[in-house]
């Protein structure tokens, strides 16, 4: 056992010889630093730090005069140790920046490859290592050879200068919107509390456009009635085509009628074609209800814009199949919806449903014809489509009644 543990110890030491002693930072109140290795590291308690420097000399601080001490890697201590025996010339620096490289000190080797070009500009070796190559006979990195052609950087990408001002023209306005979506959040949240006619009238005063996303992200997800409503006041009062959008949508999905029909208030006041292409849109979505065909129905009832006749001739009565599967029963029976009245569901393995046709009339949508020519065939599709052609024929607009 003795023997055993004396190789033991034995091979400690000899680990400890070939492992590179680990140096330290000595930061000073006063604002400067010393490099070293701590002599007295086992002072306790501590009133000095003797300190063995890189040049083979020793000093002494009293412990009053050190902040702190932070350690160095073993292989920064080395190289400290080992950057003198290496000469100030081409060949010499090269090889201490090899050394470096082996040693993994990724800043240190570009400190002495830099330090070659400047001893021999046209080094090959160190120029190609630095990220250099020949452009027309001249030396050039990556980055000067895309300035040279007119391109800047953004994001780690290179871009031409309009593209570039671009991305800084959108990175400006998104900050500027995740600025919006604070102050919107602190006031909604003080709807809340002791004083919400303050907050209320802080929401109601915002006119940045920049707050145009923030306030339609609260229009879609809060879950108060009046806070929806104040959202639908600002979003108006800017009138641009950016606020229209959210309050389409909003028109659309809101669970509150209330809600719904002041975005249509709003939007009536403001002719939007884009806002008109919406809802249409939406009426011809192939994944549509029959409530969401009367809403937009509603909506361009309001909007009054004669384009969209062709479409609301289309939507006024709409086929509705219930897929009956065999056996019967609760839980048989699945609807969906087919405008032109075809289609059919999932089936089992010989299974033979049976598809039932359900045709329904759309208020929404009469309404909407009769508010916008001023006439009314009911749901006689036939005879709307027929007046409409002739209306065409004529060469005579479909004026919106007023």
């Amino acid at each position: 056992m003795r023997r055993s543990a004396g190789v033991l110890c034995g091979a400690f030491v000899f680990l400890a010889i070939l492992r590179p002693a680990e140096g330290e930072v000595f930061l000073l109140r006063s604002g400067g630093r010393i490099e070293g290795e701590l002599v007295n590291a086992d002072e306790k308690p501590r009133t000095s730090y003797v300190i063995s420097l890189p040049n083979g000399g020793q000093l002494t601080l009293d412990a009053a005069v050190v902040d702190r001490v932070q350690s160095v890697r073993p292989e920064l201590v080395e190289y400290e140790k080992v950057r003198r025996q290496y000469p100030d010339t081409v060949q010499g620096q090269l090889q201490l920046a090899d050394w470096c490289r082996d040693h993994n000190l990724a800043t240190e080797r570009k400190t002495h490859l830099e330090r070659v070009l400047q001893l021999d500009p046209d080094q090959a070796d160190a120029r190609r290592t630095l990220g250099y190559r020949k452009v027309n006979d001249k030396w050039m990195t990556r980055e000067e050879e895309m300035a040279d052609k007119g391109y800047v950087k953004r994001d780690g990408r290179w871009m031409t200068g309009p593209d570039a001002e671009l991305h800084d023209s959108r990175t400006k306005q998104r900050a500027a919107e995740i600025e919006w979506i604070k102050k919107i959040k602190r006031w909604r949240d003080a709807l809340d509390g002791r004083q919400p006619e303050e907050a209320a009238k802080k929401l109601r005063a915002i006119d940045d456009p920049m707050a145009i996303f923030g306030l339609a992200e609260r229009l879609k997800k809060d879950q108060r009635t009046d806070a929806r409503l104040i959202y639908i006041e600002v979003l108006a009062r800017m009138n641009k085509h950016e606020a229209r959008g959210p309050l389409a949508i909003c028109a659309m999905d809101d669970a509150v009628e209330e809600v719904r029909l002041s975005c249509l208030d709003e939007l009536q006041k403001q002719k939007d074609d884009g806002v008109t292409a919406y809802f249409v849109g939406r009426m011809r979505d192939k994944h549509t209800s029959n409530a969401i065909i009367n809403r937009a129905g509603v909506a361009l009832g309001r909007m009054k814009d004669p384009s969209c006749i062709g479409t609301l001739i289309e939507y006024l009565v709409t086929g509705h199949d219930e897929v009956i599967q065999s056996g019967g029963g609760p839980g048989s029976m699945t609807s969906t919806f087919n405008k032109n009245g075809g289609g059919g569901g999932g089936l089992g393995m010989n299974q033979k449903p049976k598809i039932v046709r359900h045709f329904l009339q759309n208020q929404g949508v009469l309404d909407a014809m009769i508010a916008i020519t001023g006439r009314n065939f009911g749901y006689d599709q036939r005879a709307w489509a027929t007046w409409y052609t002739n209306q065409q024929a004529k060469g005579a607009p479909v004026e919106a009644r007023k």
